[in-house]
């Protein structure tokens, strides 16, 4: 016999997804338990619970998100009450520095899950046999360019594209990993494989999801030497300091 149920709701559920290096391959959630969340405002009655996979939000309004119920609960009672929406905004905080801080903003309320990419930091990156990039986004003044966001496509002969990311952090340094990037054969044709970078940035921009693309400096002079992407030769295995030509840094300019 069943004396009472105990129903609990949540209110969303955050997914922290670890969005560093290698793209297309397995989720790689993280736990964010030793971490710091600060939100801007959020519900008086709002409670954090982490798990290993992400942060599930509780709240105690509406009242019906948490109830006992005499006996065993129907299928009705089981259903989750309407909630009002609210936004959430703040940012995550890693205090051991092995990821980037995180801004978020977003509207929760309806029991989803909310996917949210992190960094790793130039602390926090680790480069394997495949090498990797290192670097700095500035401006052409040499003011660094923080929060920037680096798509890099490398095309291997004979093999599809491999796609990496990485941010720089408040100095504008990153550390790009090449994980799972194929080794040079000994009968390669070429001593490098072709890549082509994309940056996004902005000027005040710390929401890694909403960064405009930036333009990138390359060969030539004035305003013919920015372009939206730029093409480098990636040596599989070593690691290499990615910058624009005759820079020391790689130079962007806003859109």
């Amino acid at each position: 016999m069943i004396v009472e149920t105990l129903v609990l709701h949540a209110s969303d559920f955050i997914e922290w997804e670890d969005a560093s290096g290698a793209q297309g391959g397995a989720r790689r959630p993280v736990c964010v338990r030793a971490f710091r969340i600060q939100f801007d405002d959020a519900p008086a009655d709002l409670e954090l619970v982490h798990k290993n996979t992400g942060t599930a939000l509780w709240r105690r309004v509406p009242a019906g998100l948490r109830q006992v119920i005499d006996g065993e609960a129907d299928a009705g009672a089981l259903q989750p009450p309407d909630e009002p929406l609210y936004a959430l905004s703040g940012a995550l905080l890693d205090p051991a520095g092995h990821y980037l801080p995180r801004r978020f903003a977003l509207d929760a309320g309806r029991r989803t899950a909310h996917k949210l990419r992190l960094y790793r930091s130039p602390l926090g990156t680790r480069f394997g046999r495949a090498g990797g990039l290192v670097g700095r986004t500035a401006l052409e003044d040499g003011s660094a360019v923080p929060w920037a966001l680096l798509a890099l496509r490398v095309t291997p002969p004979l093999a599809p594209p491999f796609d990496f990311v990485a941010q720089s952090d408040a100095r504008g340094e990153f550390r790009l990993a090449l994980e799972r990037l194929p080794a040079l054969t000994k009968d390669a044709p070429a001593a490098s494989y072709p890549g082509l970078l994309e940056v996004r940035a902005a000027a005040a921009g710390t929401n890694p999801d909403t960064l405009p693309v930036a333009r990138i400096r390359g060969n030539g002079s004035g305003d013919g030497a920015f372009k939206t992407q730029l093409v480098v030769d990636i040596a599989p295995g070593r690691i290499a300091t990615l910058a624009s030509p005759g820079r020391e840094a790689l130079v962007l300019r806003f859109p």
